[in-house]
């Protein structure tokens, strides 16, 4: 379960006790923590070398590829494992939020996504408005790239949409 529904079961405990009584069994191996799933010790995913060899070549495909991800189904493709445990080690990617999700069609690793909040931090500097154009020349993308990671940008809360301009945050 997620450590926020585990929180919430115990909501008559004050936020102060249960992040102390959280972080020590945490420390005694009473739990694990992957992401923010928290489960009982040995309750993890065992995977296969294989399935494990392809875990490792999914994140690393997107993690090299910076902001000109690859299509997923070109990754999936190139996989040892059939498509349904390919896309079942996409799924825990996804899950351990270490691949981001933010179209239908893209799929980004999460260090690539901080590393565009950080940009955008550095070029509110220079300013605060931002049009499609400009985050464009900024990150060299495509249209095809900039339209959906501007709206990721915007439902993450670090630029907001203004007419045909984003407002960094």
């Amino acid at each position: 379960m997620s450590k926020e529904e585990l929180r919430g079961r115990f909501s008559e405990v004050m936020p102060e006790v249960f992040d102390s009584v959280f972080n020590e069994a945490a420390r005694a191996g009473k739990i694990e923590l992957a992401g923010e799933l928290v489960r009982l010790p040995g309750r993890g995913v065992a995977m296969k070398d294989e399935e494990a060899e392809s875990k490792k070549i999914i994140e690393a495909a997107f993690a090299t590829a910076g902001l000109k991800v690859p299509a997923l189904k070109d990754v999936l493709a190139g996989l040892k494992v059939d498509k349904i445990r390919a896309q079942k080690i996409v799924t825990l990617l996804l899950r351990d939020k270490v691949l981001v999700k933010i179209s239908d069609d893209l799929v980004f690793h999460r260090d690539t996504l901080a590393d565009l909040r950080k940009r955008m931090l550095l070029e509110k500097a220079k300013s605060s408005k931002l049009d499609v154009a400009r985050f464009k020349d900024l990150t060299g993308v495509t249209r095809k790239y900039a339209i959906p990671l501007l709206e990721y940008l915007d439902r993450e809360h670090v630029t907001r949409r203004v007419g045909d301009e984003r407002v960094i945050l």
